[in-house]
């Protein structure tokens, strides 16, 4: 009898650890819920008060959890922002990819629609705005990293759609990638500007000075080729 049991221990030590069931949800769906809420939160919290504002009691109190619950998603408020940095600078680009996809195929209507999106996003949504214009910037190196590999990705982005679709043709520049992360860093300044005066210009304002840049781009290339 006790190598019966024995075994069947050992059996079930062997077996697939399943998570545990509450109230209708898995362990791991609960987590991940929390973590959502504690995505949101963050987002909240850090747009509407600020990084140094958002304490790990005050994100937990907006999320409606304890603290112990943030710690089992993230180490500090560091990790928190990143994660929350990361996932809108991912929605924003998803939104500039569908506005890019309805476009026109043309130098200008394609800028247009990608700087719509932009803006859209950024005013429709002032917490996301604050987030992505503002907060980020001087928290940490590992934080500037993230920021910059972010704006490169929106280069990288630009370029390739631009040279895909066959928009634009700069390839007599000799570094064309720091031309589409100038056009990036120079768009983000527009918009930190608009966002400083509480989005007091209108829209449709703010997309054709940013515009500009790109059609200033695409007409230099024209008139270098001539």
């Amino acid at each position: 009898m006790p190598k019966t049991i024995a075994k069947s221990n050992k059996d079930a030590a062997q077996m697939p650890q399943k998570s545990r069931r509450y109230r209708g949800s898995s362990g791991d769906q609960r987590r991940s819920e929390r973590y959502e809420q504690l995505l949101n939160a963050g987002l909240s919290v850090i747009g509407n008060q600020g990084y140094a504002a958002a304490s790990v009691r005050s994100i937990c109190g907006e999320a409606g959890l304890t603290e112990r619950y943030f710690y089992e998603s993230f180490a500090n408020r560091e990790a928190l922002l990143a994660e929350v940095y990361k996932t809108q600078t991912r929605y924003l680009k998803s939104r500039m990819l569908a506005a890019f996809e309805a476009s026109e195929r043309n130098t200008a209507a394609f800028s247009r629609a990608g700087l719509q999106a932009f803006f859209d996003t950024l005013s429709q949504n002032p917490d996301i705005a604050r987030l992505l214009l503002f907060e980020v910037l001087g928290v940490s190196d590992t934080i500037d990293e993230l920021y910059y590999e972010a704006m490169e990705e929106f280069a990288v982005l630009i370029r390739t759609l631009t040279e895909s679709l066959g928009l634009a043709d700069i390839s007599d520049i000799p570094d064309q990638g720091m031309v589409y992360a100038g056009l990036v860093g120079a768009v983000l300044q527009i918009a930190r500007r608009w966002a400083l005066t509480n989005y007091r210009e209108p829209v449709a304002s703010v997309i054709e000075s940013s515009l500009f840049l790109f059609i200033a781009a695409t007409n230099y290339s024209t008139a270098k080729s001539q």
